[in-house]
């Protein structure tokens, strides 16, 4: 859980679940 930090735009892009997740946190 801490690449959330080096690339949150890489996982939302190839990841839609993690996408929004990482809006939804933010």
């Amino acid at each position: 859980m801490s690449r959330r930090s080096p690339a949150p735009k890489r996982h939302i892009l190839p990841d839609p679940k993690f996408g929004s997740e990482l809006l939804a946190k933010f």
